[in-house]
């Protein structure tokens, strides 16, 4: 009734820990409902974020290799990346899919959160330009029922009183090779899910 393998996830500071100055994503909502999980929909709709993950200050506009999402949600199935760094990804592990990606401007792009439009950009937004994928596993364990993984990647569900909770993991070899291509702004985390 429990599943140990290696949690995978963005982060959005350096490797010392120190600089948080990496831009975030959101999910747009626009008055419908999120898409539950990323096989059913077309794309999905995003938007920089205006605030930050770890707190008050706003985010800062450096580009990371993973990008941090705010507000994701209750389905955690992979990680927004570069698209190349997706296709590496994916061509060197089994379970991974590439979502594609919609976006949408913040209204706080244009205007102050006190309703003045903004005279200078804002500085939570990407410095470069960047070609951005939603990466994702599209094989799922229960940890409830846990089966032995057949892919090297898969999202371990368990229903909790507020509904499903997932995580995005990895086998302990994938977790090797993954921390060995040493990409900044990702976790690898040994975590045990109990059913």
């Amino acid at each position: 009734m429990s599943i140990t393998a290696y949690k995978v996830e963005a982060n959005g500071h350096d490797r010392t820990g120190r600089d948080f100055g990496y831009v975030n994503i959101m999910h747009r909502y626009g008055g419908k409902r999120p898409c539950p999980r990323p096989d059913p929909c077309e794309k999905m709709e995003v938007m920089w974020a205006d605030e930050s993950v770890y707190g008050p200050p706003a985010p800062g506009s450096k580009v990371g290799d993973f990008i941090m999402t705010w507000l994701m949600g209750s389905w955690n199935c992979g990680v927004f990346t570069h698209r190349e760094i997706a296709r590496r990804l994916s061509d060197t592990f089994t379970g991974l899919k590439i979502k594609e990606l919609e976006w949408f401007e913040n209204p706080r792009e244009k205007t102050l959160k006190n309703g003045k439009p903004r005279v200078r950009r804002a500085r939570w937004l990407p410095e470069r330009e960047v070609d951005l994928v939603y990466l994702y596993a599209d094989h799922t364990i229960d940890a409830r029922d846990p089966t032995p993984a057949e892919t090297d990647f898969f999202i371990v569900t368990r229903m909790d009183p507020w509904g499903v909770s997932t995580w995005f993991m990895c086998t302990p070899e994938t977790a090797g090779k993954l921390a060995a291509m040493d990409f900044e702004n990702l976790d690898i985390q040994e975590t045990t899910i109990v059913g």
